[in-house]
């Protein structure tokens, strides 16, 4: 089908056109029918129909001239520039590199990087602990988890040392697994009537106790690694691995009470939803779970966050004296008496206060952390080059 040849160049000609739905459009005249060939709108197969209904194709017509793009507009140089400067970054750019940041350059200041690592631990190591399947397991993850954050912000930000952590982790295990063994055999060898002065009910009997029971005992046993360190050391001693030592001994004990002091938390749980269900039944079993469970929770987080800090800082502060006496070598009985007095007297204070007033006991560990951190200052400024150091 087609038009005729006198048609085909009839300038004066209207016509009817179909879109690409296959809808008839128009009349239009020979002008616009230029313009819309012009503007893509009919292309070289669009059909097109006369008045009296001869139809062709668009490319029958002769002086219609289609633009190379039919489906594009008329060209824009901007634009095209545009497109083009694109187009030329998407090829330039080195996809791997920019999504990618570490390459051979900077990934062994990255693996150097401690605060990193330390950052990296606190977001993942959680979440890793929750996998296991034992709820034993991820309580025991967890306490061990916040006492290796401790240890990694006390060494890497407090004290800025590039020391091994080998030694402080033995340090650690030590005290978890000897030390307290230690202490619970000097309590069974120690009177009655000296263990049960902490809980006196005189409030000065209490704290006697407190301190010089509950302190004086559990700050021997933390102590006892950095002991075993400047006697196989003796001749070659670095003040910072003793204070290292000292606060990795007290996040050690710290963590290992934690875990009794989690059970126990867990075991009075049960016992005031069996005095609920005792007194009110069913409602009063949900209310002693309820209440429990909440005592548990705080109990666990605030054993595993601040009390891990300030065993650690207790012994880090008789481990300053110690490092003191090997920097020195001299005034050992006065050096050692203050190393052991000092964390004695804030370790019972404070387990006193709890009982009394809770405010005062977060302050002691506020007053511990600020003598710890002086007295750090103080060994920096007289700092002895580690390797005269010797006792």
């Amino acid at each position: 089908m087609g038009f005729t040849p006198n048609l085909i160049s009839n300038t004066m000609a209207n016509w009817y056109y179909y879109d690409n739905n296959g809808q008839k459009q128009g009349l239009i005249s020979q002008q616009e029918l230029f313009d819309l060939v012009a503007k893509g709108v009919i292309v070289q197969q669009t059909r097109l129909e006369t008045e009296t209904g001869q139809q062709g194709t668009a490319e029958q017509i002769k002086g219609l001239n289609f633009p190379e793009n039919p489906f594009s507009l008329p060209k824009n140089n901007a634009l095209d520039a545009a497109k083009k400067q694109i187009l030329d970054e998407f090829r330039s750019t080195n996809f791997k590199s920019e999504i990618i940041p570490i390459d051979e350059s900077n990934l062994r200041d990255l693996y150097r990087d401690g605060m990193f690592w330390m950052i990296l631990m606190l977001g993942i190591l959680p979440l890793l602990i929750g996998t296991l399947e034992d709820i034993k397991m991820q309580l025991l993850g967890m306490l061990f988890f916040f006492a290796a954050l401790w240890g990694g912000i006390l060494r890497g930000v407090v004290l800025k040392s590039n020391e091994k952590f080998t030694l402080p982790v033995v340090a650690f295990f030590f005290t978890g697994f000897i030390g307290m063994p230690l202490l619970l055999m000097l309590y069974g060898v120690l009177p009655k009537s000296y263990l049960e002065l902490a809980g006196s009910n005189n409030k000065i009997m209490s704290l006697f106790g407190f301190i010089f029971q509950v302190g004086l005992c559990e700050e021997i046993c933390k102590i006892l690694p950095v002991v075993g360190y400047l006697i196989v050391y003796r001749k070659n001693v670095s003040p910072t691995m003793i204070l290292l030592i000292g606060l990795f001994s007290g996040l050690g004990f710290a963590a290992f009470e934690n875990i009794q002091y989690s059970y126990g938390s867990m075991e009075k749980t049960v016992v005031l939803s069996a005095h609920g269900a005792e007194s009110s039944g069913e409602e009063g079993l949900i209310a002693g779970m309820l209440v429990g469970t909440m005592s548990a929770m705080v109990n666990v987080i605030l054993r595993s966050v601040s009390l891990v800090f300030a065993h650690a800082l207790w012994t880090g502060i008789f481990a300053y004296y110690l490092a003191k006496a090997a920097a020195s070598g001299t005034r050992w009985s006065v050096l050692c008496f203050l190393g052991l007095a000092v964390p004695v007297v804030l370790h019972g204070a404070y387990d006193w206060f709890c009982g009394v007033q809770a405010v005062a006991a977060a302050l002691i560990v506020a007053v511990s952390f600020l003598l710890f951190y002086g007295y750090l200052a103080k060994m920096r400024l007289q700092k002895v080059p580690e390797n005269e150091v010797t006792t």
